[in-house]
């Protein structure tokens, strides 16, 4: 120990020593944080970064080794070996890299441990390797047990700092890893030069391709340089990584727009300000027309393409707004400084004069429209939480008037809202509470024959009373409840016609969502199994909805619906787009013209043209027809005339529960209770 303090105070420059730890500590530094981002990496950047932090620690430990030379005064003239002094950096750098290496892919304590040591070792290397490359008029005798006691002092403080890199984070934990990693250096290098002895010898010759102390130096700074460098790369990588965080953090991936976060710190900010300066503002909801129609006809990819394309487009027509997507189809802009609703207008007109250009996805030009809800500070709410629900409740009159159009938001608007919410939140448990009811209406041919029942829910509310279906199915298929109502349906009227003694067939709607949920085929199949149903019997109706979309996906499903005996009606038909080409594509076994033509056969020539087509047209294909919503015997006999083959109305009978109808199904007992009661 007398030794190495001798060597250090009498013969070295203190200054130079004090330079070489400065330089030890910010390397030592840079190595560990460095290492902290391989540790915090997978894959190919963990190995750059291991690389780097490798490259950093080894120029370090390279520079303190070598300032600490220039701080030593052997008594003789010394220069450096080049080939040497370039060896002894390499090994420092790939010994260092490799510990690093140990240490971060396999994480246990020996492992950390093992690592460390192998940089403590690495320093040993580049220490000897270096002494080596001293070219003076003498040789070196060592102290062989203070070069021992160097390599193992080395190799304890580097298995420490490593240990302590792993398990303790934060700026401490860097700070303590890095103090162990400048000791392990330091001490081992002033250990090692207390082992060293020179001896003069005026026969040895000098290289003269050797270093001299001055060239030295310049190397020195220039490794020094090397470590700033890397270290300052690292730091630049975590800004630009955390810049890119926050700003993932705040932005929408697929458009680049502020999210619903930064929409809503911004959304506070604006009512904050606006509040203090006593100033109003508006706040726009905006969603796109039919734009799950696109997603279904042409896939997620051209709706993300249409996305896209909108939020350049509102981008461009409300230049100086915030405009952010909260997800979906959903945009939402803010408008300052507007309490009498002529900026907001402006702004609305301009988005929907911005949506007045089509869009080409995959060869077909898509008209892309949306529609607007409004609501303004202070007079439509003080609060986000009001603010919002009343633009909501805005867009929501906007989309149901017909689209494409601009609402402002008006009182009654929030409880039309509410009352939707509040009958979408009972539709849920309604299920459970055994709540839905259903009921037939018979069908028969025009003779007068019944032939079958169609099925139709209600839903008896205990609050409201009776839901009608036009409320509640809507609602239903928007929130996926459609699944779990619809197979009750089938299993319930299923159940119920099998146990019929007459053979009448049974009726059933489907929804487009059941197609696209689940194996509708394999449900239908369960329930005929399970309720002992003829699938001969079962009749599933559809709409044109269901053929909308994946067209050859629903057909499939149609198909293996077929091909269980069941019968497959178009309901509906001739209030769609395609419903020529939808018989074309698909043999359906019955077809049901709309109650809306039947209605108003009386009442205009083009009603009964129509109505007379349709009936030639199916006859032509071999199908039958069924007329609904019949009511008089005017329809009746005109229908009789054209050979319309079924009817379904008033006529015949309205919906009622079964018991109504137990004659026609064969229950004559039930019958005559029925009648004895009434």
């Amino acid at each position: 120990m007398f030794r190495v303090l001798s060597c250090l105070a009498f013969e070295h420059d203190l200054r130079l020593v004090g330079l070489a730890g400065i330089v030890c500590f910010l390397a030592s530094l840079a190595a560990i944080n460095l290492f902290h981002r391989a540790a915090a990496t997978k894959g190919r950047t963990r190995a750059v970064w291991l690389g780097t932090a490798g490259a950093a620690s080894g120029c370090g430990i390279w520079a303190t080794h070598f300032v600490a030379m220039l701080a030593y005064d052997p008594g003789l003239g010394v220069n450096y070996n080049i080939t040497l002094t370039v060896l002894s950096l390499l090994l420092a750098a790939g010994l260092t890299a490799s510990g690093l290496s140990v240490a971060v892919y396999n994480r246990n304590p020996w492992a950390t441990c093992a690592g460390g040591a192998l940089v403590g070792g690495g320093v040993a290397c580049m220490h000897y390797l270096g002494m080596s490359a001293l070219e003076m008029p003498g040789h070196i005798a060592w102290s062989w047990d203070l070069v021992a006691a160097s390599v193992l002092i080395g190799m304890m403080f580097g298995a420490a700092s490593l240990w302590i890199a792993i398990h303790r984070s934060g700026t401490s934990g860097m700070l303590t890893a890095g103090v162990l990693l400048t000791l392990a250096i330091v001490s081992h290098h002033f250990t090692a030069m207390g082992a060293v002895e020179i001896v003069p010898d005026p026969s040895r010759v000098v290289n003269a391709l050797s270093l001299s102390p001055a060239w030295m130096a310049i190397g020195i700074a220039s490794a020094a340089v090397a470590v700033l460098a890397m270290s300052l790369a690292g730091a630049f990588v975590d800004k630009r990584t955390a810049e890119r965080i926050a700003h993932m953090a705040h932005h929408d991936p697929l458009t680049g727009l502020p999210n619903r976060a930064a929409f809503t710190a911004q959304f506070a900010t604006v009512l904050e300000r606006s509040a203090a300066a006593r100033s109003g503002f508006a706040i726009l909801c905006i969603d796109l027309d039919r734009f799950k129609e696109i997603n279904d006809l042409f896939g997620h990819a051209a709706g993300d393409l249409v996305l896209r394309q909108v939020a350049d487009w509102l981008l461009a027509a409300v230049k100086g707004q915030f405009i952010a997507r909260l997800g979906g189809d959903e945009f939402t802009i803010i408008v300052p400084g507007d309490e009498r609703q002529t900026a907001a207008d402006l702004v609305a007109e301009s988005v929907l004069s911005a949506m007045s250009e089509n869009l080409e996805v995959d060869g077909h030009r898509i008209a892309v429209g949306v529609s607007v809800g409004v609501a303004i500070y202070p007079h439509d709410g003080t609060d986000a939480a009001t603010l919002l629900s009343n633009a909501d409740a805005a867009l929501y009159r906007a989309k149901a008037e017909g689209r494409g159009t601009i609402r402002f938001f008006a009182v009654e608007m929030d409880q039309q809202l509410r009352e939707k919410r509040s009958l979408q939140h009972d539709l849920r448990s309604a299920l459970e509470r055994n709540e839905f009811r259903l009921f037939y209406q018979p069908q028969a041919t025009t003779g007068g024959e019944i032939i079958g029942f169609e099925a139709l829910a209600r839903w008896y509310h205990p609050n409201r009373g009776v839901v009608p279906p036009a409320e509640f199915i809507p609602i239903a298929e928007e929130s996926s409840l459609i699944m779990s109502i619809g197979e009750w349906v089938l299993r319930e009227a299923c159940a119920e016609a099998a146990s019929w003694p007459r053979p009448l067939q049974i009726a059933v709607n489907l929804s487009p969502a059941q197609f696209k949920q689940g194996d509708l085929p394999g449900l239908v199949h369960s329930i005929l199994l399970q309720t002992g149903l003829a699938p001969s019997r079962l009749e599933l109706e559809i709409t044109e909805g269901v053929l909308i979309g994946d067209f050859n996906r629903a057909v499939s499903i149609l198909r293996r619906l077929k091909n269980l005996g069941v019968r497959i009606a178009m309901d509906d038909f001739g209030t769609g787009y395609s419903s020529l080409s939808y018989l074309q594509s698909f043999p359906f076994d019955k077809i049901k013209i709309d109650r809306s033509f039947i209605a108003n056969l009386h009442l205009n020539h083009q009603s009964a043209a129509i109505v007379r087509a349709m009936i030639g047209l199916a006859r032509g294909l071999e199908v039958p027809v069924v007329a609904e919503g019949v009511e008089t015997s005017e329809q009746l006999d005109f229908l009789a005339q054209e050979s319309c083959s079924e009817i379904q109305g008033y006529l015949i009978g309205k919906p009622s529960p079964i018991t109504a109808f137990s004659e026609m199904v064969g229950r004559a007992e039930t019958a005559e209770i029925v009648r004895a009661v009434a």
